[in-house]
């Protein structure tokens, strides 16, 4: 009896210490919604939904201007489909102390010259502990230049 009891601490010890957060820490609204909600705002075009896609942001490294987003954005085709293939959030905290998501997306983006162009992407969500919400990592803080190269 005494042995059980000792691999279960054991086992509860192993997991405390390996993961510093739990599955009741995260946000309600899972890491691929708000990759889905930030792409269908930036489809609808216009400031008011560009300021709403750009609250979706992580300005834990870098606060980007409204004006800036927006120049960066406009020319998103709203015409492009987006499918999530994946999510995951990591087990363990980052380099930084994040937690991170990872959603896999593929899309599809109408073309001039007949097929659709398809492509695909990992989108970096970054959780925002104070806010209890998950929020894009728009400037790529959180990849490394290897997950560049693999995706490239």
């Amino acid at each position: 009896m005494n042995k059980v009891i000792s691999i279960i601490l054991a086992v509860l010890i192993s997991n405390l210490i390996g993961c510093s957060w739990s599955q009741a820490d995260l946000p309600k609204e899972p890491p691929e919604e708000v990759v889905k909600r930030f792409y269908f705002l930036l489809s609808q075009k216009g400031k008011a939904a560009a300021a709403e896609a750009r609250k979706l942001i992580s300005t834990k490294y870098e606060e980007i201007e409204e004006d800036t987003f927006r120049r960066w954005t406009e020319q998103f085709d709203p015409d492009t489909k987006i499918k999530i293939l994946d999510s995951s959030i990591l087990n363990k905290r980052d380099a930084k102390g994040n937690i991170i998501a990872k959603v896999t997306v593929e899309y599809t983006i109408p073309s001039i010259l007949g097929s659709p162009f398809v492509s695909k992407s990992q989108t970096h969500l970054i959780l925002d502990e104070k806010e209890k919400r998950w929020k894009i990592d728009f400037m790529a803080e959180t990849k490394d230049e290897e997950s560049f190269k693999k995706e490239g």
